[in-house]
């Protein structure tokens, strides 16, 4: 693999996590009733580690060589400011189930250059942790 094509594939995940329903929410907080607090928490967590991976992704593509892509959030978001907290998980949840299938693909494409492959895969796992913890969050409200 190339340096050009692991940057591309890294720009790629990078979208995934800048992009991403819960990026929004880091900006656009979901509304939330007295003692949901246990999902709100969830979802911190989850804007946090995608933001420390989108760190290191741009970490990354800048000792590659590369120029981080810069990425607007889809229009679509506009439409969830505002909703409760246990609305936004099923949506959360959906979402994530996308990016988890995408960030698989970009994974399988990086097996070639080892440093870029493990943090794709240390993402993947981190993503799939923070699905199963809103499923469990979103099964107990």
């Amino acid at each position: 693999m190339t340096n050009h094509e692991t940057i591309s594939a890294l720009n790629q995940l990078l979208g995934v996590l800048r992009r991403s329903l819960p990026a929004y929410l880091a900006d656009a907080r979901p509304w939330s009733r007295l003692g949901r607090w246990k999902a709100q928490a969830a979802i911190d967590r989850l804007v946090f580690d995608g933001r420390t991976y989108a760190r290191r992704l741009v970490e990354q593509i800048n000792s590659l060589g590369g120029c981080p892509d810069t990425f607007v959030f889809p229009a679509e978001f506009t439409a969830k400011n505002d909703l409760d907290v246990k609305f936004i998980l099923g949506e959360l949840i959906e979402y994530l189930n996308r990016d988890v299938s995408a960030i698989e693909q970009i994974a399988a494409r990086l097996e070639n250059a080892p440093s870029a492959h493990v943090l794709a895969e240390e993402i993947l796992g981190n993503v799939k942790g923070h699905l199963e913890v809103l499923k469990e969050a979103k099964s107990g409200e």
